[in-house]
């Protein structure tokens, strides 16, 4: 039934210690009947459906924000949490189970489990593993559908683009797609390399959805606002260029500092300016072209 931890890199721009927990800020927005999408300290997505069956909730956001969620999303239903799903090992993911997913069957790929499960070092620091409760106890390696609140909510994993064990899920009759961090709306994807992660992969999963889903869905990544079908295209595009201005500068011989020093993404300076920055994107794409 749940789990958690990591990656304190994908604190935007203060660490964890350095955020006021007592007041955490948490937007909802209605994407349809029962759907709603709750974005946590103007940084990472939650999703929550809710029905006759109970209520689903899509990643748990961080752990120092997990009361504060359950309270948010206890305003919305009073139908209890009867499903979890990771759609990755992150921590700003997977923080919350220990609360959101208390009582809840936690759906996630085998990877996450795998990692929750060990004992993680950050530095000097030592980060337990999860207790049993808190890891997913139904695995999705391919495809799973779940009959729940009159939907047949579709699961797929998709190798190697954020990390190894990335889900997303639909809702065919919302047509609304759960991305994870498949897309980081508007800005420099994380892509982890640690933990299976592959730029190149990345983006071919961002347009095996772009091609899979309707032209009218509406899509929710782990970062950002929500996108429209042209939204998800036009910044897979922007993307697209970047891998070329970064491949042209390697062939001409230039190294990644070089590359830094003359700005070559300069032109995407905006997508640059969540927690990934142009030349933290050049790091990440240069080992791989």
């Amino acid at each position: 039934m749940k789990k958690i931890l990591l990656l304190m890199a994908l604190i935007p721009s203060i660490t964890l210690a350095q955020r006021d927990w007592s007041n955490i800020e948490i937007e909802v927005t209605e994407l349809a009947p029962g759907l709603h999408h709750l974005f946590v300290a103007n940084a990472v997505s939650v999703v929550t459906f809710h029905g006759i069956d109970g209520t689903l909730v899509i990643d748990a956001a961080y752990e120092q924000s997990a009361e504060a969620l359950m309270d948010k999303i206890m305003n919305l239903t009073d139908q209890p949490v009867k499903y979890l799903i990771n759609t990755h090992l992150h921590a700003d993911h997977t923080g919350g189970n220990k609360v959101i997913g208390r009582d809840a069957d936690i759906i996630a790929h085998p990877s996450v489990k795998e990692y929750l499960s060990q004992e993680q070092r950050r530095g000097d620091n030592i980060i337990p593993a999860f207790p049993e409760y808190a890891l997913p106890d139904i695995l999705v390696e391919d495809n799973m559908d779940l009959e729940f609140n009159s939907e047949r909510i579709q699961i797929t994993h998709l190798p190697g683009g954020h990390t190894g064990g990335d889900l997303i899920i639909y809702f065919p009759g919302a047509n609304v797609a759960v991305i994870g961090d498949l897309l980081f709306a508007g800005f420099f994807p994380f892509v982890d390399t640690n933990n299976g992660g592959h730029p190149v992969h990345f983006m071919e999963n961002v347009e095996r959805i772009i091609n899979l889903f309707p032209e009218d869905a509406t899509f929710v990544g782990g970062h950002g606002p929500v996108f429209n079908h042209n939204d998800l295209q036009n910044w897979h595009n922007q993307l697209a260029k970047t891998f070329v201005v970064v491949r042209e500068a390697k062939d001409r011989g230039l190294s990644v500092e070089e590359m830094k020093n003359q700005r070559i993404l300069q032109n995407w300076e905006e997508m640059g300016s969540f927690f990934i920055t142009e030349d933290r994107w050049i790091e990440t794409l240069y080992p791989f072209l």
